[in-house]
């Protein structure tokens, strides 16, 4: 007996998909951009920007988008103070995670090391320079 049933998930067998043959057989075409790509494109793009500073210096977009936050926040524009908080606040957190990460990875470096010298036999000699805990 042949399962021929038609419902839910079932579609008639003529107006199923062959084997090989996609659903939507042009689909995106190859090279095009979701807006991601495309925002990511335009903000790397090169400007000449004119500071009091430096004169004529060469800057992505981006790099002009975050300079010129930044000197707005240093003025005291609220909005700009309230962009740019946040950021630093995160940067602040990931660079204490970093300083922990490279404070433990020293740590297990020295142990290894130590390890390793006493299954070597090489005798660790006393420094003022030692880290105490």
């Amino acid at each position: 007996m042949t399962d021929n049933k038609i419902g839910y998930g079932k579609p008639p067998k003529s107006t199923r998909f062959k084997p090989g043959q996609s659903g939507n057989p042009h689909g995106r075409p190859k090279g095009s951009k979701n807006t991601y790509n495309l925002l990511r494109n335009v903000l790397n793009q090169k400007v000449t920007v004119t500071t009091a500073e430096n004169g004529e210096t060469h800057l992505t977009k981006q790099q002009a988008i975050l300079l010129q936050v930044a000197n707005l926040a240093a003025k005291g524009d609220i909005k700009a103070i309230s962009v740019i908080i946040p950021h630093m606040l995160k940067m602040d957190e990931k660079e204490e995670m970093r300083d922990a990460l490279i404070k433990q990875t020293n740590t297990d470096d020295q142990q290894i090391l130590e390890l390793w010298m006493k299954n070597n036999g090489f005798e660790r000699k006393s420094s003022t320079n030692d880290i105490k805990d």
